[in-house]
C-alpha cells in the first residue's frame, strides 16, 4: 500500500467490505491519489472516486467478491484487456476479483494514461 488515506467517507466504506478487500480497495485509492494528487477524493455517489473541478476521473467500488474501476471514459480500456487478463471489462469499469491477479504494474500504467487523457479532454 502506497499511502493510508485518512478520507472518513473511505474508512467507512471499508469497515463495510470483505476483509478480504479491503487492503485491494485502499491500494486501489492509494494508487489513484498518487497519481492524481489535485483531484478530490469524494464519495457523494456511494463509492470512493476521484474528481477534478466537476468531473469525475475514477473511482472504485467494492461489489461482491469483485472491485471495479470505473472511468471517466472507457475508450482506452481496450488497449488494456490482453495485459490485464484476468480482469473484466464493464460499462466504463474494469473488473478485478483481486489485485494479485493482474500486473499491478500494468494497472498503474493505465490509471496514469486515463489520467493523462483526462487532462487533454479537459
Amino acid at each position: 500500500m502506497l499511502v493510508k488515506t485518512s478520507n472518513e467517507f473511505v474508512q467507512k466504506y471499508i469497515e463495510n467490505i470483505a476483509i478480504e478487500m479491503q487492503s485491494d480497495l485502499l491500494e486501489v485509492i492509494d494508487i489513484m491519489a498518487a497519481i492524481s494528487p489535485n483531484a478530490e477524493l469524494i464519495g457523494d455517489l456511494g463509492i470512493p472516486y476521484f474528481q477534478q473541478g466537476s468531473t469525475l476521473l475514477y473511482g472504485v467500488a467494492a461489489r461482491e467478491d469483485h472491485l471495479y474501476v470505473y472511468f471517466f471514459d472507457s475508450n482506452l480500456l481496450h488497449d488494456f484487456a490482453y495485459r490485464l487478463r484476468p480482469a473484466q471489462f464493464g460499462n466504463n469499469c474494469l473488473i478485478i476479483h483481486r489485485l494479485s491477479d493482474i500486473n499491478i504494474n500494468v494497472f498503474v500504467e493505465l490509471i496514469s494514461q486515463m489520467r493523462v487523457h483526462f487532462d487533454r479532454s479537459n
